[in-house]
């Protein structure tokens, strides 16, 4: 697709490619600025039920204006490819910058504020992560850490758990599922969707990472490391220093209802009980970078860091866009919303009023004539795009039919 344009977008390069589909940059025509271009696999959106849920969650996710969170620009179909726009964020993934023995008292602290408030505030809108971990974070040259994907997270396959979790394959031929694992909380081992209290967990998981440069739960297999998250302790959770102690133990609680019931308590924890965190922390060697006079709070980019940006942001885009494959689940609080409260940034246009389409009635958008779903949905109806539109029903490509 390299030269070729997809709606509006030009697609400049190739980033990388996933179990979802291929992860391409590219240039928005009209407004310019670089976007990363996420292209769907044919096996999501062969479940039309999944793609449904697709627009529906993507539109919450893209309320999310908070300066730490990647925004969502735009999703849509075009030529029978289904695909998400999104912020093109260069740096590097923050799982690249916990070393061994963890961050530095100053990067935990500024990290550890940035990325639960970013969760709080996702949560206030509504929508879960699902896929909270160290590669889906990128820090950005001037230190700000953005967390990418949210309301796109992707959890295991119900149907396939027992096979991920049962494999006594070594975790590096495990495949993707390999990379979250280690931060899925034990009711979504045991089958149960992404919730508030699964995203608390994983905070947890990544507050430990960072802190002490390992993984709470660790096994030589997806098995063994499955059995570790349900009935292990974390071996250096006691070697912590209060009052982060407490806060990491409460996320990593076994049952959902023992965890704290928003990340905002997680978030004012933290914040409110830095300066002793920080205090009590060991030092760490002079590699972390030091505040940036410039940029107040911020984290100044090192020689040795300089250098990657530039060969970086693919491979690390790869990482974090292209990781997630068919199967997820979207799951979000306020599934409900109209799909005519959502906001696009497509002019969508009138079209023209007469054409027959057909609306897809679960998901709120309707399909013109020779697209994919046409007449296809489970639930639906024909009516021409005036009536579609008048009822707020929006085109599933974003783009009105002709």
């Amino acid at each position: 697709m390299i030269g070729t344009t997809l709606a509006q977008y030009e697609i400049e390069g190739c980033l990388g490619e996933g179990g979802s589909g291929v992860v391409y940059r590219g240039r928005d025509l009209r407004l310019d600025p670089q976007v990363a271009i996420k292209v769907l696999a044919e096996s999501l959106r062969a479940d039309e039920l999944a793609w449904a849920r697709l627009l529906r969650e993507a539109r919450l996710a893209s309320r999310l204006n908070h300066p730490h969170i990647a925004a969502v620009y735009d999703l849509g179909e075009e030529d029978g490819r289904a695909y998400i726009a999104m912020e093109y964020v260069e740096g590097l993934p923050l799982a690249d910058l916990i070393l061994e023995g963890g961050m530095s008292r100053e990067q935990f602290a500024h990290y550890a504020a940035q990325i639960s408030d970013a969760l709080a505030f996702a949560h206030q809108q509504g929508v879960i992560h699902g896929d909270l971990k160290g590669s889906n974070i990128m820090v950005t040259p001037e230190g700000n850490a953005k967390l990418l994907d949210f309301g796109l997270g992707r959890r295991v396959p119900r149907d396939g758990m027992a096979e991920v979790t049962g494999s006594c394959l070594p975790l590096a031929e495990a495949g993707a599922t390999a990379g979250t694992l280690p931060y899925l909380a034990p009711e979504v081992l045991r089958g149960s969707p992404s919730s508030l209290q699964s995203d608390v967990w994983a905070l947890g998981v990544l507050l430990y990472q960072m802190a002490t440069g390992e993984l709470p739960f660790r096994g030589n297999t997806p098995f063994e490391l499955s059995v570790e998250i349900m009935v292990g302790t974390p071996a250096k959770l006691e070697q912590l220093p209060e009052p982060l102690q407490s806060i990491v133990r409460r996320c990593l609680e076994k049952h959902p209802t023992a965890r704290p019931s928003h990340v905002e308590e997680v978030s004012m924890a933290v914040k409110e009980n830095l300066v002793g965190v920080v205090a009590a922390l060991p030092a760490r060697a002079a590699s972390a970078p030091a505040t940036s006079a410039g940029h107040p709070g911020a984290l100044a980019v090192t020689r040795r860091w300089s250098k990657w940006w530039a060969t970086a942001a693919g491979a690390a885009l790869l990482v974090l866009l292209g990781g997630i494959y068919a199967g997820h689940t979207w799951v979000v609080r306020h599934a409900g919303t109209p799909i005519s409260e959502s906001v696009s940034v497509k002019n969508l246009g009138m079209g023209n009023p007469g054409v027959k389409v057909w609306v897809n009635t679960d998901s709120g958008t309707y399909h013109c004539p020779g697209a994919r779903w046409y007449g296809k949905t489970h639930q639906g109806a024909y009516m021409t795009q005036k009536e579609a539109q008048a009822k707020g029903y929006h085109p599933a490509a974003n783009r009105a039919c002709m």
